[in-house]
Formats: structure tokens, sequence, C-alpha cells
């Protein structure tokens, strides 16, 4: 495992995506306690915001050591290290503002004013459209693919929009998955239910952004590879696909394990230890893999962070996905995958089908909480297409990400059903539904958004033969 740095690079590599994504995570979760007035849930999102206004610290260091090693190489652009540094500044500054407002409303007697609250909210939001630019700036000093988009050739490769999409993307279930078990951690010693229940929410969310994490990945590929470009390797790319596989399957686990636990807890108002200590188990094996899946990827375009004397693979049909990829392209191996894909979209849709139709109006006659009780087989479902799905992908990636246009709308209307479902485990207006009795109107729209979601992702899985 790459988790001790050797170089500037490399911690800047690892620290620096942190203060932007975790904004946007605290961030979510902030808001989600002030609409609340969670007054535990606002004091720990305060704490993050002090934690990432510390992070600047090692932020500047390691990108101001990283500058000199930069410099060296011919390949790297002056002008867009020069953006990126003072865009970099600019955010740092607000980030350590961030952080002394938070620090300043923490240590205030009594409880958090709304003026305090307001003032980090606006300060944060500030910070991560800065962080936003900064990001931009900094993956376009390594990525020389995002700056050749000539690279494209219809019929043999991809745009390099999907590359651009998974730099993006792959940052949020690594840095979200590290800060939800923090907070996990936090919630287990403290003994915090309400914590302990966004732990678990957040571990869900960052297994549902897995599956489109991986699809940008592979579509990524194509647009590395074909036709190859100069300095990019196959061999390595292979290596971190066989990784990502893992972290998928992890990602998996650890929000399926996170969400029935969610499930489980409306009924019982309590949780099992056993439960809740199976999903840390779970999340911290996956994040042990997410490490390496991150060190195999970051070598593809950073040579930089190589650690000296690691061996570097040279052959490029090695590794567990091109040879999953000759076995599913068998019929006797495909057929029976596409029909356990089948059978879980069928669980899923009905699952979908039942819950949404008794919010929107059906079935008065039942309370919400006993169409509650079908959720589970719609997991079930989802977790029957994860695993499936991705192995038949990897039977004909370049068909699925690229000549099939029904594939990308598909895997956009996945995390939308998926977030949306989340809803229904944890909202009191949803679950407070009796027999007989209407739902309010924000879950109308939530299981519009479901349904709509769900139908899109059954219809363009479907057409996936014919378009």
């Amino acid at each position: 495992m790459h988790l001790i740095p050797d170089s500037w690079s490399h911690l800047h590599i690892l620290v620096s995506v942190f203060p932007s994504v975790g904004l946007i995570f605290a961030l979510g979760f902030y808001v989600t306690g002030m609409l609340a007035n969670n007054e535990g849930l606002k004091r720990t999102c305060l704490f993050v915001f002090v934690f990432l206004g510390l992070l600047a610290i090692p932020t500047y260091m390691s990108g101001d050591g990283s500058m000199e090693l930069l410099s060296k190489d011919p390949k790297i652009s002056e002008d867009l290290m020069s953006a990126h540094y003072w865009w970099g500044m600019f955010s740092l500054a607000l980030l350590v503002l961030t952080g002394i407002a938070a620090l300043v409303a923490l240590f205030r007697s009594g409880r958090v004013s709304e003026n305090s609250l307001h003032l980090v909210l606006g300060l944060a939001l500030v910070t991560l459209a800065f962080e936003v630019f900064t990001g931009e700036a900094g993956w376009q000093i390594s990525h020389h693919e995002l700056q050749s988009p000539g690279q494209f050739v219809p019929g043999v490769s991809t745009p390099q929009v999907w590359s651009h999409f998974h730099v993006i993307l792959n940052h949020f279930p690594s840095v979200g998955l590290t800060f939800a078990l923090g907070f996990y951690i936090v919630a287990l010693v403290t003994n915090n239910d309400v914590m302990k229940r966004t732990g678990l929410i957040l571990f869900t969310i960052c297994g549902v952004l897995g599956v489109p994490t991986y699809v940008t990945g592979a579509a990524a590929m194509w647009a590395l590879t074909q036709p190859p470009m100069a300095g990019i390797s196959k061999a390595l790319i292979n290596e971190h696909r066989d990784m990502a596989l893992l972290t998928l399957f992890g990602l998996a686990f650890t929000g399926g394990a996170a969400w029935i636990e969610t499930w489980r807890y409306r009924y019982l108002g309590r949780f099992s230890n056993f439960s809740l200590y199976l999903t840390l188990a779970f999340a911290v094996i996956t994040l042990l893999i997410m490490a390496e899946t991150g060190h195999r990827g970051g070598q593809i375009n950073h040579p930089e962070i190589r650690v000296p004397g690691e061996a570097i693979p040279t052959n490029p049909n090695a590794g567990w996905s091109p040879a999953i990829e000759l076995l599913i392209n068998q019929v006797i191996w495909f057929v029976p995958w596409q029909t356990v894909h089948f059978v879980g979209y069928s669980l899923i849709f009905g699952t979908v089908l039942a819950v949404t139709l008794r919010v929107l109006g059906f079935w008065k006659s039942l309370p919400f909480s006993a169409v509650h009780r079908l959720l589970p087989l719609g997991l079930f479902g989802v977790m029957m297409n994860v695993f499936s799905g991705m192995l038949m992908m990897l039977a004909d990636t370049y068909r699925y990400v690229v000549t099939d246009t029904t594939f990308a709308p598909k895997m956009a209307f996945i995390p939308i059903g998926a977030m949306a479902v989340i809803y229904f485990s944890v909202s009191d207006r949803a679950w407070n539904i009796k027999a007989g009795e209407d739902a309010p109107i924000g879950p109308k729209w939530v299981a519009a958004l479901v349904l709509i979601a769900w139908t899109g992702v059954i219809m363009g899985g479907r057409l996936l033969p014919y378009l």
C-alpha cells in the first residue's frame, strides 16, 4: 500500500484533493444540520471545516515543493503551473479564513449563532468556487490528454471528455470514504446515533458513486490508448483497472452493509453492534484497496510519484481485466450473467414501482412502513446488477461506452435513482405516512424522480442492442 508519500509531488497529489472534495461533503451535511437544526451535526461539520483549514499548510508546502521538481520537466507548461499557483493561493487563503470562522463559532459560549453559521456557509461556498478553478488548472499540468481534443478518432477512440469526467469523479469515492470513515469512528467512540446514521449514509453515497467512477474510467482507457498517446502505458492502465474492479466491489459491500443497517434502524430504533463493526471492517478494507488503486492510477500520468525500485509493468495483456474480457466474451459465460442482470432489474423496478406508487397516492390502505419493507429486495437487485453489469461491460467495453448511445444516459440515471432512494430510508416525512393518509408534496417529488430515473435505466439497458 502506498499511503506514505516519498516526495513533495506524491504528498501534493494525496492531500490536495481533500480540501475541495471534502468541502463538498462537509457542505452537504452542514446544510442538512442547519435545516434539521441538529446541534451535534452542525458542530461536527464546523470541526471538519477547521480540519480542512489546517490542511492548507501541507497542501501549500507540498505544492511549492512540487513546482521545483516539475519545472525541470520540459513537457510541463510554466504558464499552467503559474495559473494553478495563484488560484491555489487564493483558495488556500479562503480555506484558512473558513477554518478560522468555524473555530470562532465553535468556541463562542452557548449555542452556535445563526450569524456565525451563515458566515461559515458563505465562506465555504466561495472557497469551493475558487477550489474548482484551482483544481482544473492543476489537472491540466500533468494530464496532457485534457489539452489534446484532436486525439479523438471516431470509431476508434472515445472523446477526451471521458478522461476529464474520470479525473473529477474518482476523487469523490476516495475522499468521501476517508471522511466517512473518520466521521464514523468518532460516532462509534462517542456513541452518537445521529452521527452513526450520517456516517452510514455517507458510506452508501460513496458506494453509489463507485459505479459512474468505474464506467468513466473504462471509457477514459480508450481515450488514452486508441490511438496510443506518448508516455501512456496500457500495462499501467490494466494494473489500475484490476484494482479499480476490486474497489468497486468493496464499495458495493460497504455501501450495501451501511444501507441495510440504516434500513434496519427504522424498525428497531437501535443499531446492531455486529452490523456497525462489519460495515467498519468493509470500509477499512475498501479504503486500503482504494489507496493502491489510486496510486496505480496516479502513475499513469504522474511518473514523478513512482517509488524507486518499484517494478513497472510492461505487458499490455497482463492482469485480471484482459483475462475477464476474454472469458466473458464466450457465450457460455455471457448469457448466465445477462440472465442474472435481467433478474436484478426486475427486482429493482418491482420494488421501485411499489414504493413510489404508494407515495404518489396508490394503495392508501397501506402505511408507508409496509412498502418500506420491500426495499431490501431492491438492494439485492442492485448488488446483483453491479457485479453482473461490470463483468458484462468488460466483455465489450468499447461498444458499451462508445457506440451504444443509450449507455451513457443509463449510467447517469443510476446514481440519480439510487441517491433518491436513500431519501426513503432516512426521511421522517415519508416514514410517518399512515394508512389512509396522503403523502406530503416533498416525498411525492422524490418518488416521481425515482420512478423517472429507474425507468430511464431500464429503457437505456433494453435499447442497448438496438441503438
